[in-house]
């Protein structure tokens, strides 16, 4: 995984006469000893607690039984997410303590110097430290443990994901042949259908689809939405289902009058910059738009404008996305956008005429990471990422088109699996979409030889 940046995955304690402890392992050791069933019943495996007293793990029903014997009823019954904290805070608490401050011989330490970085006492606060910042050596081992604590949760749902993504599988269903030579574009309004647009032909088709055998057939070419003298390029559809894309430097919308006729109008013209590519964020009812300046080259200078922006149905501006806390420019020229469910978006930035890159930012504009540059073994061709979108289980799947590959990233921008699609048969992988369902749709270009259109597949995803 090519993240650019790491978190620290070790957290450990002071040192303390030459000997650290790291908490994860305390943490494992001390997990491993509670039962997966409840200690009292003997049959809920919904546990939520733990007497400290009797060291039984309990449920919810028996936690409340529990309280209600009058022999027992004053002992310590705390949450099962607590133990670990609690446990662990006196263990180590009690094992520092052991130890004598090595300038005053007579003190224990009972604080820590986060300046100093050292165990201290009360002694040494007063001659060398009074106006350092120290805590108790209690609080911060439960800073500590904290922090460990959330490191094990990340580990553990890695493993978790890992384990499960080897048992994932990819399974073509539907093959759809069209008569397009390539499909650049694609969004999904239902099951069986699709709006896909074609550069080569400068079109957007709406088509409905026949998935009943594994090769399927378009059903019906309902229209052609938009003529040959607009230059369509990325398209979307809004929560009433109705069609947007990108032609020049507007944004238009596709809707039918009355008499059922067709009528295209503009919702925003961002001229003298161009629109590269637009999203339809349903939960904040917006559109993002990806911006650059008219002739736009990968050489960025001071005056050069790279950015997303947000703006309402209306087309007013609500949000911009351009720089980093550090002033620098968060892209190069961005080609497409999809937002996440936490409230983040994610942006496919094209660095060179073939290389690309998928970044991750929160809605403050904060970037949380970046994903570039996969290992040689996987990609041997520049990672070159052309269309992207977000599972129901919240995972991203960018399709590599040099590579002719699916990258399946977690929402930290981590690797969990690499799928080519030359094995599923697919040769030349462009866009894709999910529907409502929770199928892969995969849009492609046609082979240069070849007299037949380019296709369409419907993919179904176990496990993921």
């Amino acid at each position: 995984m090519m993240l650019d940046s790491k978190p620290n995955m070790l957290i450990s304690c002071p040192t303390v006469n030459g000997k650290c402890t790291q908490f994860s392992l305390m943490l494992k050791r001390c997990n491993s000893q509670v039962a997966v069933t409840c200690q009292m019943c003997k049959k809920s495996q919904k546990l939520k607690w733990r007497c400290m007293d009797c060291d039984f793990t309990i449920c919810e029903n028996c936690k409340d039984i529990h309280s209600k014997i009058p022999s027992i009823s004053g002992h310590k019954v705390v949450s099962f997410t607590d133990i670990p904290v609690s446990r662990m805070e006196r263990r180590v608490e009690e094992e520092i303590m052991k130890n004598q401050c090595t300038k005053h011989n007579r003190k224990t330490y009972r604080f820590f110097c986060r300046n100093c970085n050292l165990l201290i006492c009360s002694d040494c606060i007063t001659e060398d430290h009074s106006n350092h910042n120290h805590a108790y050596i209690s609080q911060l081992i439960y800073e500590q443990i904290l922090n460990e604590a959330d490191t094990l949760e990340r580990q553990d749902s890695a493993s978790i994901n890992s384990y499960c993504l080897l048992m994932t599988e990819f399974e073509l269903l539907n093959t759809v042949n069209t008569n397009l030579p390539s499909i650049n574009y694609m969004t999904l309004p239902n099951d069986d259908e699709a709006y896909i647009c074609s550069l080569d032909r400068k079109r957007i088709v709406n088509l409905k689809l026949n998935t009943t055998g594994f090769f399927a057939r378009v059903r019906k070419e309902v229209d052609e939405i938009v003529e040959s003298q607009i230059q369509p390029s990325d398209i979307t559809i809004n929560l009433k289902g109705d069609l947007l894309f990108i032609s020049n430097h507007c944004l238009k919308l596709v809707t039918k009058n009355a008499q059922d006729q067709k009528e295209i109008t503009d919702i925003k013209d961002f001229n003298p910059l161009k629109p590269k590519c637009v999203h339809y964020d349903k939960e904040r009812n917006i559109f993002l738009v990806g911006l650059t300046e008219d002739d736009t080259d990968f050489e960025l200078t001071e005056s050069s404008l790279r950015q997303v922006v947000a703006i309402n149905q209306g087309g007013q501006l609500r949000k911009s996305f351009e720089f980093t806390t550090e002033n620098k420019k968060l892209f190069t020229l961005p080609v497409r956008i999809i937002s996440l469910q936490d409230g983040g978006i994610c942006v496919i930035d094209r660095v060179s005429q073939t290389t690309g890159r998928v970044i991750s930012l929160n809605w403050e504009g904060n970037l949380l990471w970046t994903y570039h540059n996969p290992p040689q073994s996987l990609c041997p061709n520049p990672f070159y990422p052309t269309d992207l979108t977000m599972t129901s289980t919240e995972k991203i799947i960018v399709v590599d088109s040099n590579n002719r590959a699916f990258h399946i990233l977690h929402t930290n921008g981590a690797l969990i699996l690499h799928q080519s699609s030359i094995n599923l048969g697919i040769e030349r992988p462009l866009c894709l979409d999910t529907d409502k369902s929770g199928y892969l749709w995969v849009g492609c270009s046609r082979d240069s030889l070849s007299r037949d259109g380019a296709n369409l597949y419907k993919i179904k995803i176990k496990g993921l």
